[in-house]
């Protein structure tokens, strides 16, 4: 400060003036700020004003005469050379630039400097840690929200500054007047990286940045479903044959049983008509009745053949009947025989002979 105020004194050696510094700032609101008024020139009172309201009255013989709640000053005035430091503690925040200037009087001597006070919000990506395959394209989102005036957005990959061509940013202002910013950020999946966002205005300490991890790992490998299909058919194909074979045996195995059933039925029904036969011509005997007529029996004569039925009846012999008989086939079989019975039957002579 000591450093400064040679300097200074060094200038005004060659002219009378007042001066103010630093000429122009930019702080975050709620930050302190310094401003030095500097004067070769006699003066009675100092102003200081912010805007149009008076923050600071000095007296040349009586010192601080009046001053706001956020302001304090130092004297560092020197034999030859006058400074008053202002320091404002809480700077307010303004959407406007603010002019704090400094006024001599009597002589109406005056020096400003301009003040803009900023707001810092917030940064973040919206994506957080990632883990992708090596070359997925993926897109970052970073939000800047409550800044004053808008932000600057930055992306930083590995360390390094991306080109604002590579990224978009867009910004809208809310209903508090402050700043909301939208910025998008394309990457190729390549190596493991760090992904930064950062936003910020001019004031200093105003940068703030969010980070996330850009995890890359390697490709799964293609999976080659050939030969695992080719196998499913082949034993899908195996059971198929296996299941169609069965079938057929079973089959073939049914028709076989039904062919033995249908021969040992006709045996036994050929074995039982042949016992029939052999019955009837024992019984008799193989005689025949010679008074057998085949005129109407006479009521008289029939009665008496009823009271002599009781009696044993005979059945004469019938006609001589085959012991075999070979049929072309099964339902020949059956309709010759049934005709070749009905009709012996017809023919048979029946005679009755009393014991």
């Amino acid at each position: 400060m000591h450093i400064h105020i040679l300097q200074l004194c060094v200038i005004q050696a060659a002219a009378s003036y007042i001066y103010l510094e630093p000429r122009n700032v930019s702080v975050l609101r709620g930050s302190e700020v310094r401003f030095n008024c500097s004067t070769t020139e006699s003066w009675d009172v100092m102003n200081w004003r912010l805007g149009e309201d008076t923050i600071l009255v000095i007296s040349v013989d009586h010192g601080l005469l009046s001053r706001s709640e956020s302001v304090s000053t130092v004297n560092h005035s020197m034999t030859s050379l006058t400074v008053w430091e202002l320091i404002l503690s809480n700077s307010s925040f303004s959407q406007t630039v603010q002019e704090i200037r400094c006024e001599l009087l009597p002589k109406n001597l005056k020096s400003s400097s301009a003040l803009f006070v900023q707001e810092k919000g917030c940064v973040r990506i919206l994506e957080g840690d990632l883990s992708v395959q090596q070359g997925v394209f993926v897109t970052f989102h970073c939000q800047a929200i409550g800044w004053y005036p808008e932000p600057s957005v930055l992306w930083m990959v590995n360390g390094t500054s991306v080109d604002r061509g590579d990224y978009n940013t867009s910004s809208i202002q809310g209903t508090n007047d402050l700043f909301n910013s939208t910025s998008e950020l394309k990457l190729e999946a390549d190596t493991s990286t760090t992904v930064e966002c950062w936003a910020s205005v001019s004031a200093p300490l105003s940068r703030q940045n969010s980070s996330v991890k850009f995890t890359v790992v390697a490709p799964k490998p293609t999976q080659d479903y050939t030969v695992v299909i080719a196998v499913i058919v082949s034993v899908c194909t195996i059971i198929l044959l296996a299941v169609l074979i069965l079938i057929l045996c079973y089959r073939k195995k049914l028709t076989k049983s039904s062919s033995e059933n249908k021969a040992s039925s006709y045996s036994s029904w050929t074995d039982n008509l042949s016992s029939e036969r052999r019955s009837v011509a024992d019984e008799t005997s193989g005689k025949v009745n010679l008074g057998y007529h085949t005129e109407d029996i006479t009521s008289s004569g029939h009665s008496d053949l009823e009271n002599r039925a009781d009696s044993t009846i005979y059945i004469s012999s019938s006609p001589q009947v085959p012991d075999i008989v070979i049929f072309s086939s099964q339902n020949q079989e059956d309709e010759d025989f049934s005709n070749l019975y009905s009709n012996s039957a017809k023919k048979t002579v029946r005679q009755v002979t009393t014991v």
